[in-house]
């Protein structure tokens, strides 16, 4: 074969390959553009369990405790007070700590768990620069994590019967419970359970209309 024909045949089929590679490059771009969503739904529907298994295990949690003590884990009204519901909804750090048998903040001094028993064990997050799934300073953060301009996102939100009722306050009534069902004259809906466990997930805000919210109740 002459030299210059066979230095031909191996241009042309370098040339060849830098297209196949080319080709394959192409299609695996447009793999990753529709395997992209699909990744996203999944990592979604997993913090969404994930924070549906929270909810349950901390209102189990809470009720351990009061099977335990007698008493929901929320410090009693001051003299002359009356009781109320008591909500957790930008900090639940002292409920945390009470549940968790840490003697910090409503806890110190074991004032609310004096016998010390873990009612439930939460990890550390795994970084503290980005807090989701776990405790940071006292506080247990949901998958999705606290939100810029967002106070009430990133922790899971909790409603105890401070009045021993057996009931708590709806917190999400489908309307403006401080408006609406005032000008209705009638009391805002209520849930028929001693506590309550609720995450505002992805969006980070709170509504008055169950949206996306992960609720411990339904």
């Amino acid at each position: 074969m002459h030299p210059q024909a066979h230095g031909e045949n191996s241009a042309r089929q370098e040339a060849f390959t830098l297209v196949e590679l080319l080709v394959v490059i192409a299609v695996i771009g447009v793999l990753m553009s529709l395997l992209f969503p699909v990744y996203g739904s999944i990592q979604e529907s997993a913090r969404r369990l994930k924070a549906k298994n929270d909810v349950t295990q901390l209102v189990t949690a809470v009720n351990a405790y009061f099977t335990e003590y007698g008493a929901y884990p929320i410090a009693p009204p001051a003299p002359g007070e009356p009781a109320t519901e008591v909500s957790f909804m930008t900090s639940n750090s002292d409920l945390l700590n009470v549940l968790q048998a840490v003697p910090e903040g409503a806890n110190s001094d074991d004032a609310l768990n004096p016998k010390q028993i873990a009612f439930i064990r939460v990890p550390d997050v795994a970084s503290s620069a980005l807090p989701r799934s776990g405790i940071f300073h006292g506080n247990w953060y949901d998958p999705w994590g606290p939100q810029p301009g967002k106070p009430e996102s990133g922790i899971y939100h909790v409603r105890i019967d401070g009045s021993y009722i057996g009931k708590v306050t709806n917190p999400y009534p489908g309307f403006d419970d401080d408006d609406d069902w005032k000008h209705q004259g009638g009391p805002p809906p209520m849930i028929n359970q001693g506590v309550i466990a609720w995450s505002v997930a992805r969006t980070g805000e709170t509504t008055y209309e169950l949206r996306d919210q992960i609720v411990s109740y339904q």
